[in-house]
């Protein structure tokens, strides 16, 4: 099986996004899709209130001293100040580090892709396949920003290669191609 770096992918794009991103966004296009289509039905609930200023967030306070901001406005923030992005044209849908995301009318959701390094404990699918979406939806954003690059690219013709990544110090991950809707994973030894 001939597999295909996802970080030469990514510098052949010339951007920044992470590795595991665009294998995350294969293993789970379909959800992904979920919750963008969720995002424009008009009886939609969103859960958990963001917007973009972070100074009435508590978990942004908590973490003040440290110079950072929460996990979600830290998405949020590298969405609105990106300036080379990736752009998937099968699906609307752009990529900077490790969040994909869309504007869905006045709501933007962003789907956040945390590494597998930070798995703890035995390695299930599920762990291997996380994500957290967030949406949000704030009068003062309406638009995404001018990005000043952003490079196209065509999903569907990575559906159907072998895309590998790094795991972590023992093994790559690498996606399995099933059908047009997803992929399946494995794991193959770095030595």
């Amino acid at each position: 099986m001939e597999q295909v770096s996802s970080e030469k992918f990514i510098e052949k794009l010339g951007l920044d996004i992470y590795p595991i991103t665009i294998v995350k966004f294969l293993l789970n296009k379909k959800r992904i899709l979920s919750y963008f289509r969720k995002a424009t039905e008009e009886n939609f609930e969103i859960r958990m209130k963001y917007t973009v200023d972070h100074s009435d967030c508590d978990a942004c306070k908590e973490k003040e001293t440290s110079g950072v901001l929460c996990r979600q406005h830290t998405s949020i923030q590298r969405v609105l100040s990106a300036d080379h992005v990736g752009f998937d044209l099968d699906t609307n849908t752009y990529f900077y580090k490790n969040e994909i995301y869309r504007m869905v009318g006045k709501r933007l959701v962003v789907v956040y892709c945390p590494h597998p390094k930070l798995i703890s404990g035995e390695i299930t699918d599920s762990k291997v396949r996380k994500i957290n979406p967030i949406t949000i939806e704030d009068p003062e954003l309406t638009n995404l920003p001018p990005y000043s690059k952003i490079k196209e690219f065509i999903s569907s013709d990575l559906l159907d290669q072998y895309i590998r990544c790094w795991f972590n110090q023992e093994f790559s991950l690498v996606t399995i191609p099933q059908d047009r809707n997803g992929q399946n994973w494995c794991l193959v030894p770095n030595r």
